[in-house]
């Protein structure tokens, strides 16, 4: 009789982190959930890749040793470094605050701008933001000519984030 060798036990707390930041990853990239700041968004992916190669390798029972794990991180970190030279777009930034909602100052409607790396010129947008946390928000596509007026008062808030003369 052939006995299997008993599997190793996936350690909670990496596993926990895993799902936390790669959830964060997933919700940026498939909803109207956005992290505003391109730091935090490289961190949350630097974890969630980082932490799923650990814990496939602990499952496997291959990333045994620190140096391994510490290897892991080197080159995440190095091709995260890279995905984010070759594939960032650049930031959006608020230029105009347009609307604030009167019941709830968190929700704003804001005119912006984003510079194309490689060409000239600005991608430009109008937005509903609803903030969540300094470098989250939760962004929807507003049409203002269908705007209900009375929920919303117009502020016209100079705010030039891309600091454009």
């Amino acid at each position: 009789m052939i006995t299997s060798p008993k599997m190793k036990k996936l350690n909670p707390s990496i596993t926990i982190i895993f799902v936390i930041s790669a959830s964060i990853i997933l919700l940026n990239r498939y909803t109207q959930f956005h992290i505003n700041d391109y730091r935090v968004h490289f961190f949350f992916l630097f974890f969630s890749v980082s932490l799923m190669v650990i814990l496939i390798g602990q499952f496997f029972k291959k990333l045994q040793s620190n140096w391994s794990i510490i290897a892991v991180f080197l080159i995440i970190g190095i091709l995260c470094g890279l995905k984010a030279f070759f594939t960032w777009g650049g930031d959006w930034k608020t230029q105009t605050i347009l609307y604030r909602n009167i019941q709830n100052k968190g929700k704003t409607i804001n005119y912006q701008l984003r510079g194309d790396r490689f060409a000239f010129g600005y991608k430009k947008r109008i937005i509903g933001i609803y903030h969540l946390a300094p470098f989250m928000e939760w962004t929807i596509d507003v049409d203002t000519l269908y705007l209900d007026k009375t929920k919303w008062r117009k502020i016209n808030l100079q705010v030039n984030e891309m600091k454009l003369k």
